[in-house]
């Protein structure tokens, strides 16, 4: 599911850049910041980078729910996930189009806070909503994540992406139920 949200939020980034700025070639790429021998990885010159940064759970209640009369069924609780991304414009030297880029992200995830199934066929199944809140960082944790990332600070922006749900829906235990009764676990 974190693979098909990521690639849900780069396609309609990249479309949105498309109708900004033109061009038969991708804006935006999902990638790391540097090789894990320092180097910087191939095609992310002159492109938006989103980067992965962290993944965090949010606790949620355990879910139950009715099969059939007479039986109730319990389900492991849903594992609901926030990503961290972080938007870097990676543009060299050209520090305006770098600035110009990453206002053009802003723009696009000022104007497109939540994403729904409604949002249209792309969406990824099975999630619910998708809501992409940005994340103010000090300076001293933004020292700290350009240092575990490998990288020189470029200009950046890291968004929240808040409840991939993550759900198998798989029987965890079968609880007998009085007939008459309500479940409400």
């Amino acid at each position: 599911m974190i693979d098909k949200t990521f690639a849900f939020i780069l396609k309609e980034l990249d479309d949105f850049l498309k109708r900004l700025y033109p061009s038969a070639e991708a804006h935006a790429v999902m990638s790391s910041l540097t090789n894990l021998d320092g180097t910087l990885p191939l095609g992310i010159e002159n492109k938006l980078i989103l980067t992965l940064v962290n993944v965090e759970r949010e606790s949620a209640a355990p879910a139950t729910g009715l099969a059939r009369p007479g039986n109730a069924v319990r389900v492991a609780p849903p594992l609901n996930l926030n990503l961290f991304i972080l938007v870097t414009a990676h543009f060299g030297a050209n520090y305006l189009e770098a600035l110009k880029f990453l206002s053009a992200a802003l723009a696009f995830f000022q104007s497109n806070p939540v994403f729904s199934p409604h949002s249209g066929p792309a969406f990824p199944e099975g999630l619910d909503k998708l809501s992409l809140d940005m994340v103010s960082l000090d300076m001293q944790t933004q020292n700290y994540l350009w240092s575990n990332l490998g990288g020189k600070y470029m200009p950046s922006v890291l968004y929240k992406a808040r409840m991939l749900n993550i759900q198998t829906g798989r029987i965890a235990e079968r609880v007998p139920v009085a007939s008459g009764s309500a479940v409400g676990m």
